[in-house]
């Protein structure tokens, strides 16, 4: 529809994709939500938030992702100074 602002831009999947190339948002947000812990795997789930043109545009997940547990690298960091060890 277009008016004395000019033409709407519709959205669409492959749009979405242009602007988050092409870095075409003023304002951009991940987040990563732990929905549960398996016994050998994590249950993640992981939206964005971008603001473009004054526009706020959430893009989550369908489907959570199941991420093996041996894919993480975890570290101890004692009281926050310095890294003390990895965890075996």
């Amino acid at each position: 529809m277009s008016g004395f602002l000019g033409d709407k831009e519709v959205l669409t999947r492959e749009r979405i994709k242009e602007i988050l190339r092409n870095k075409e948002y003023s304002y951009f947000e991940e987040k990563v939500n732990l929905l549960e812990v398996r016994d050998d795997s994590l249950l993640l789930k992981i939206s964005f938030l971008v603001e473009h043109k004054t526009r706020m545009i959430v893009i989550e997940e369908k489907d959570p992702i199941v991420v093996p547990f041996g894919d993480f690298k975890v570290e101890d960091w004692g009281d926050g100074v310095k890294k003390i060890a990895d965890i075996e």
